[in-house]
C-alpha cells in the first residue's frame, strides 16, 4: 500500500518517469529502514548506518537463499528481500497501468508473487489462490471499464484518458460493464460448485509429476538451522517404542572442504530387502531389537522425501513399497508421504562397549573403504587432528580424544553465530577462531579430523529421541540433529556425541567416564595452549552451564532502558508528523515543476499562476464550487474578503482574457504579472485566514488530489499568437 500510495502522489505530483523510479526507491529505503532498521535511523530519516545495514542484510539473505530450503525462520534479512520484491512488483505494476496504459500487464508481476508461494508452501493455497484471483479481476474490471467508458468519445484533455484519475467517468458503457462483471463473477464462484470432480483428488498432482517413481533427493543439512531456530515447535512425528532412540533420517559420506553431501545417485535407490546389512553393522555384533510405529506430522509436505527410523532397520511395513538407498542408508518412498501416513520399523540397536571398540583396526576391503577421503582440508585442521590424536594407540583412542576436545570448555553451542553464515573455510574458523555454532558444526567438524587421522567417518542427519508423552516419544523441530558416525571392525557404525547441548542430546555409554573405564587406563588430551585433563564423556557441569545461561540472559535482559527516539511510542508520531511534512514537499515540487514546465509561454504561465492559486485557497477552505465559473468565484472571494482580494481579481481576469479570447490576447510581459499577482493574492488572503487556517492549507493532501490543468512541454520556440491554435478549456 506504501508503494502504490506513493506512487499515485508522484503522478498526481506530474513527476516525469526517472524522477518517480528515484523517488520509489527512496521511498523503499524510508519505510524498509522504519519497519527493520529503526535503530539506524536519524528519528525516521534513513542514516549510511542504515545504508550499510540493508546492504549487510542482503549479503546474509542471499547467503541463506543459497544454503537453506523453505520453510525458513523469519528473520529480518529475509523479510528485507521480500519487502523488496513487493516494492518492485507494485512500481512496475503501477507504471504498467498509469504510465504504460496496459493494465493487463500489470498481472505479470504480480503472478510471480502468487506462483512462488503457491509451489514452496506446505499448505493448500485456496484461499490464497481466491484472493489472487479476486485481485486479478478487479484488474480486468478497471481496464473493461476504462475500454467501455471511452468507446465513441472524442477526448481533448489527456487526463479524460483511461485510467489517468482516480475515478473513471461514469457512463451507460460502463453501468453495463459492471453488470457484466458481477454476473461473471457470480457464474465463476457458484458454477464450479456443482461440476462433476469438484473438490477431489487431482488427475496429476504437480508436486510430485507423472513419474515419481524416485525418491526425492534433497539435503536436509541446510534446513537444521532453521528447524532448531523456529520460534515455534512444530511436532514432526510421533514414534510408539519402548526406549527411544536417535531417529535417522540420511548420512552424508562426501566433504568438499565445507559441506557434507551424499554421494548417493537415484539408481542407488533399490526395494528395501529385509535383514541385518553389513552396510549398517556387523551381523555378529551384540544388539537388542526395537519396533518403532511411526506417525508423520508436520515432516510431511516439507519435501524430505526421507523416513526416520533407528539405525540398521532390518524390517520395514508400510502401506506402500518402501525403498532404501545403498549409499546414504535413507528410507525412501514411492509417492510422498503426507500427514497421518504410519509405518512400522524394527532395527537392531548396536551394544557396543568400551572393550569391543579399543582395539586394532584394519579398514581395507570392509564396508568402510572409501570413507576416509578427504578433499580441501586445510593443513591447519589436519595438524589440530594429529596432535589430538598423538599417541593414541587405537581408533577408539582418537574418537574418543576428539570428541572431548570438541565437547570441552573452548566450544559452546550456539544457534546464532553470524559469522559462520556465508565464506570459505567455514570449518577453520570454527576451530580456531569463532568456536561456537550447533550440531552442523560439530558433527562435521568431529567427522572431518577424523579422516584426517584415517578414520572411516560420516555424518548423520535425524533427531534426537524427543519428548516421551506417555508410550510414545514426540520429535518436534526443536529435535533436529546432526552427529558423527564412525566405522570399528566386527561392529558397523557406530555413533558419537561431539556437540556440548544441554537439552536432549544423549552421550553414549561407551563415551561416558563410567563407560570407557572397562578399555584401557584412562587417557589425557591436550588442547594447544592447555594443560592436560582426563578425558571426560562431558566436562561441564550442566547445572554449572544452566547457571552461566541464565546470568547471560539476565545480562541482556539489563541492558540499558532504549533511548527516546528508540521507543514505538515517539517513533509512530514521528513518523507521522513526517509524512505530514511531506505533503507540503510534494506541492512544492509539483509547483516547482509546473513552472518550468509552462516557461514563459505567456498563455500557460497564466493558467499555470491560476491553478497554483486556487489549489491553495481549495486546502485552506475558500475555493472554488463545483459549478462555479472563474469570474463568479473571484466575486465572491472579494464580496467576502474586501481588498485582500483585489490580486486574485486581477488574475482571474488574466486567466479568462488568456483562455477564452479568441485571438492573442497575452503577451510576455503577462506572464511575469500573473506569478507576481499569484504571491499577493496567496500572501494576502492567508494574512486574512489566520494561522490556524494557513497550518491547514499546508498540510491538506487535497490540492494533490484535485483535477489541475494539464501544461504542455514545448521544445520549440513560442509561437506567433496567429498562429497559436486554441487549447482545450481548463478549469
Amino acid at each position: 500500500m506504501s508503494a502504490l500510495g506513493l506512487a499515485a502522489l508522484l503522478r498526481r505530483a506530474g513527476a516525469g518517469q526517472a524522477v518517480s523510479l528515484l523517488a520509489m526507491l527512496a521511498g523503499f529505503f524510508v519505510v524498509a529502514g522504519v519497519l527493520l532498521f529503526p535503530d539506524t535511523l536519524f528519528v525516521v530519516v534513513p542514516t549510511l548506518a542504515t545504508w550499510h545495514a540493508m546492504a549487510d542484510a542482503t549479503r546474509v539473505a542471499w547467503q541463506g537463499v543459497a544454503d537453506q530450503a523453505a520453510p525458513v525462520v523469519v528473520t529480518r534479512e529475509f523479510l528485507l528481500l521480500t519487502c523488496a520484491g513487493a516494492w518492485a512488483v507494485a512500481t512496475s505494476a503501477d507504471g504498467l497501468t498509469f504510465r504504460a496504459r496496459q493494465p493487463l500487464l500489470a498481472l505479470v508481476p504480480a503472478l510471480g508473487l502468487f506462483v512462488f508461494p503457491a509451489i514452496v508452501r506446505n499448505s493448500s493455497p485456496a484461499w490464497y489462490t481466491l484472493w489472487f484471483l479476486l485481485g486479478a479481476a478487479g484488474v480486468l474490471l478497471t481496464e473493461g471499464r476504462a475500454r467501455l467508458a471511452t468507446w465513441g468519445l472524442w477526448v481533448s484533455n489527456p487526463r479524460s484518458r483511461p485510467a489517468s484519475g482516480w475515478r473513471l467517468p461514469t457512463t451507460p458503457a460502463a453501468n453495463t460493464g459492471r453488470w457484466l462483471a458481477a454476473g461473471a463473477g457470480v457464474i465463476a464462484l457458484a458454477v464450479p460448485w456443482v461440476l462433476p470432480g469438484y473438490g477431489r483428488e487431482p488427475l496429476l498432482d504437480y508436486r510430485t509429476g507423472v513419474d515419481a517413481a524416485g525418491p526425492v533427493n534433497i539435503n536436509p543439512f541446510v534446513s537444521l538451522r532453521t528447524r532448531l531456530r523456529a520460534s515455534r515447535a512444530e511436532t514432526m512425528f510421533t514414534v510408539r517404542a519402548v526406549e527411544g532412540t536417535y531417529w535417522r533420517l540420511v548420512t552424508l559420506d562426501q566433504f568438499d572442504g565445507t559441506t557434507w553431501r551424499t554421494s548417493g545417485r537415484a539408481d542407488d535407490v533399490l526395494p528395501f530387502t529385509p535383514g541385518v546389512s553389513d552396510l549398517d553393522q556387523d551381523p555378529r555384533a551384540p544388539a537388542r531389537e526395537l519396533t518403532q510405529q511411526f506417525e508423520i506430522d508436520q515432516l510431511s509436505g516439507r519435501g524430505d522425501g526421507f523416513l526416520p527410523a533407528a539405525a540398521a532397520p532390518v524390517e520395514v511395513r508400510a502401506g506402500q513399497p518402501i525403498l532404501r538407498n545403498t549409499v546414504n542408508r535413507s528410507l525412501t518412498t514411492k509417492r510422498r508421504f503426507r500427514q497421518g501416513f504410519e509405518y512400522t520399523v524394527k532395527s537392531m540397536i548396536l551394544l557396543p562397549q568400551a572393550r569391543d571398540l579399543d582395539g586394532v583396526q584394519g579398514y581395507k576391503d570392509t564396508p568402510a573403504e572409501g570413507y576416509t577421503e578427504i578433499e580441501n582440508l586445510s593443513g591447519r585442521v589436519r595438524e589440530q587432528a594429529r596432535f589430538l590424536t598423538e599417541g593414541k594407540p587405537s581408533a577408539y583412542q582418537k574418537a574418543l580424544a576428539l570428541q572431548d576436545y570438541l565437547r570441552g570448555p573452548n566450544f559452546e553451542y550456539d544457534l546464532t553465530v553470524p559469522e559462520l553464515t556465508s565464506g570459505q573455510d567455514q570449518l577453520t574458523r570454527f576451530l580456531f577462531s569463532v568456536k561456537r555454532g550447533y550440531c552442523e558444526q560439530f558433527a562435521s567438524a568431529m567427522a572431518a579430523m577424523a579422516r584426517a587421522v584415517g578414520l572411516p567417518a560420516r555424518v548423520a542427519i535425524g533427531f534426537t529421541p524427543g519428548r516421551q508423552v506417555g508410550d510414545k516419544w514426540e520429535v518436534t523441530t526443536r529435535d533436529a540433529h546432526a552427529w558423527p558416525e564412525i566405522y570399528f571392525n566386527e561392529l558397523g557404525w557406530v555413533r558419537f556425541e561431539p556437540t556440548p547441548r544441554d537439552d536432549q542430546v544423549e552421550v553414549p555409554a561407551y563415551t561416558t567416564a563410567a563407560g570407557r573405564r572397562t578399555a584401557s587406563a584412562p587417557t589425557t588430551t591436550v588442547a594447544p595452549g592447555g594443560s592436560a585433563t582426563a578425558t571426560t564423556a562431558s566436562r561441564e557441569n550442566p547445572g554449572q552451564r544452566n547457571q552461566l545461561e541464565e546470568r547471560r540472559n539476565e545480562a541482556l535482559g539489563r541492558r540499558g532502558s532504549p533511548g527516546l527516539l528508540e521507543r514505538r511510542a515517539v517513533q509512530v508520531p514521528l513518523a507521522v508528523l513526517l509524512l505530514a511534512l511531506l505533503v507540503p514537499s510534494v506541492k512544492a515540487v509539483r509547483n516547482l515543476v509546473a513552472r518550468r514546465r509552462a516557461g514563459h509561454q505567456p498563455r500557460d504561465a497564466v493558467a499555470e499562476a491560476y491553478a497554483e492559486v486556487t489549489a491553495w485557497t481549495g486546502d485552506a477552505g475558500i475555493g472554488r464550487r463545483p459549478a462555479e465559473t472563474p469570474s463568479a468565484y473571484a466575486s465572491r472571494v472579494a464580496a467576502a474578503y474586501g481588498p485582500d482580494a483585489e490580486p486574485l481579481v486581477e488574475l482571474t481576469g488574466l486567466y479568462v482574457t488568456a483562455e477564452y479570447a479568441a485571438g492573442p490576447a497575452t503577451g510576455p510581459g503577462q506572464a511575469h504579472q500573473a506569478r507576481r499577482l499569484a504571491r499577493a493574492a496567496r500572501s494576502r488572503l492567508a494574512a486574512r485566514l489566520g494561522w490556524n487556517r494557513r497550518l491547514v492549507a499546508a498540510l491538506s493532501p487535497r490540492s494533490l488530489f484535485a483535477p489541475r490543468p494539464i501544461v504542455p512541454r514545448r521544445a520549440s520556440p513560442p509561437a506567433r499568437d496567429g498562429e497559436r491554435r486554441h487549447l482545450a478549456l481548463r478549469r
